[in-house]
């Protein structure tokens, strides 16, 4: 709180929360990062496709370009400058990434680019606020009724990646500021909790976003085969201090 004369006012501050689980095949491919700069926060997470080992350290160094660029010259450029580095590579990985770049009284700016997903919860709704940019949404948009039906089985592999961003590629969205939290999210978790425990657990846990983030993660089970992939979660809570 800060004294004006005899009248208390609210500050707004940015208050994160992380967690990561390794899924069941080692290394590690998810990547996350947060950089301050004064009352600005911008985090990014990175879902690196496969293990191999230079998609696991690209999914390791390109948070940290994702955030330092996207806080300095905006998200769109963070996106652009980490995949220009996928050129670096012999055989260019594939990646997944979103960020959102935070600031009190101002709306959250998201930035992403594959399926990694960003969420909104309002005290009352969790809302998506990415669209995945994977095979199967793209034969719903440019496929017909017919092709509808067959869709689903696309939705488990994207069509761009970090590779590719470029402005025509890379997608964006104001979330409002009256959005208390905004989460970002590998799909380790998108994929294996349901909305109706996303939407669960942010209830519960929504003062608390490093709570929040621990729980998430700790939600994304396996899949039917057994197989548990790479879990990371970013909690950005707007909280009056």
């Amino acid at each position: 709180m800060e004294e004006h004369g005899a009248r208390a006012v609210a500050v707004e501050k940015i208050v994160v929360g992380l967690a990561q689980r390794p899924g069941t095949e080692p290394p590690c491919a998810d990547g996350a990062d947060v950089q301050r700069r004064g009352d600005v926060v911008c985090a990014a997470v990175v879902d690196g496709a496969g293990h191999h080992p230079a998609v696991v350290r690209y999914a390791a160094i390109t948070p940290a370009v994702i955030t330092h660029i996207g806080i300095a010259v905006g998200g769109l450029a963070g996106l652009m400058t980490a995949g220009q580095m996928a050129a670096a590579y012999d055989r260019p990985p594939h990646a997944s990434a979103v960020l959102a770049c935070a600031q009190p009284g101002q709306p959250t700016s998201v930035h992403w680019i594959g399926d990694c997903r960003a969420y909104g919860w309002d005290g009352i709704t969790l809302r998506q606020w990415s669209t995945d940019q994977t095979m199967g949404n793209w034969l719903r948009w440019n496929g017909g009724a017919a092709v509808e039906l067959d869709a689903v089985k696309h939705d488990n592999w994207s069509r761009l990646g970090l590779a590719q961003a470029g402005a025509a590629t890379c997608r964006q969205v104001q979330v409002p500021s009256e959005v208390s939290l905004v989460l970002l999210m590998s799909d380790g978790v998108s994929d294996q909790v349901p909305a109706e425990m996303l939407a669960r657990l942010c209830r519960e846990h929504a003062d608390d976003p490093q709570l929040l983030a621990a729980a998430l993660v700790a939600a994304a089970a396996a899949d039917e085969g057994g197989y548990r992939d790479d879990a990371t979660v970013i909690a950005l809570l707007r909280a009056e201090g």
